[in-house]
């Protein structure tokens, strides 16, 4: 079951939205579905996650879709989203700028990372959910790669909803497929080859670790969503 999932998410990962249905051309090559095709389907609307790229245009995206962007204000002027100036638009950065600090510097791996980002971000990944809990209809969730940020936000919510930790690690690692070309691009240029492959690392291990963690600190991951200061009617909302 796994494995199918996990072609399935990779495959449709290459896919961009066009004329209301999935097609495979665009750069948004990590497009998809929180928690893969179909995991949704009984939900009152789509949560989106993907990567955000130059060259792109509002057909690339679900129509009327709402957008919560995860990243800096640097990273936004550098790549502007194509729906910023649309009324669903909101830019919520996820790193907190008063903690000085992306994550612990002996936090190396990206498991660490994540579960650093959990205390050290907790404001930006409160303000993120909470905006997807107020949204009316379809969000799309996104960063720069769509991997990190949105990955931490998208396990959160596919957890929430009740995917097994499985199901979780392979929406992680399909980002794998997704970013394939970005990847090789980056790895191209590097010249810090080790710290490159490091931080490209996506396999589900990563990501069921971390969730993993957040029910042995918190005990699941509501308590979790309560610890940031979401309210109850916002964790229901999700």
């Amino acid at each position: 079951m796994a494995v199918a999932v996990a072609v399935a998410v990779a495959v449709h990962a290459w896919a961009s939205w066009q004329g209301g249905r999935m097609t495979p051309s665009s750069t948004l090559t990590n497009l998809r579905e929180v928690g893969g095709p179909g995991f949704q389907a009984d939900h009152r609307r789509t949560v989106y996650r993907s990567n955000t790229e130059p060259g792109t245009s509002a057909s690339d995206y679900p129509a009327g879709v709402a957008v919560v962007d995860l990243r800096r204000d640097d990273e936004v002027q550098r790549v502007p989203h194509p729906l910023a100036h649309t009324p669903g638009y909101r830019g919520v950065p996820m790193f907190d700028p008063s903690s000085g600090l992306e994550s612990a510097a002996e936090a190396v791996v990206l498991e660490d990372q994540y579960i650093d980002w959990l205390e050290r971000h907790r404001v930006g990944i409160a303000d993120a959910l909470r905006t997807v809990a107020a949204a009316p209809g379809d969000v799309l969730v996104c960063c720069s790669a769509g991997k990190d940020r949105t990955g931490i936000v998208s396990a959160l919510l596919a957890r929430h909803w009740g995917a097994d930790l499985g199901r979780v690690g392979e929406d992680y690692a399909a980002s794998a497929t997704g970013l394939a070309e970005r990847f090789a691009a980056e790895r191209a240029v590097s010249t810090d080859p080790v710290g490159t492959a490091r931080a490209q690392r996506c396999v589900p291990e990563i990501m069921t670790t971390v969730i993993a963690h957040v029910e042995q600190r918190w005990g699941s991951v509501e308590a979790y969503l309560r610890w940031t200061g979401l309210t109850d009617d916002e964790v229901d909302a999700l």
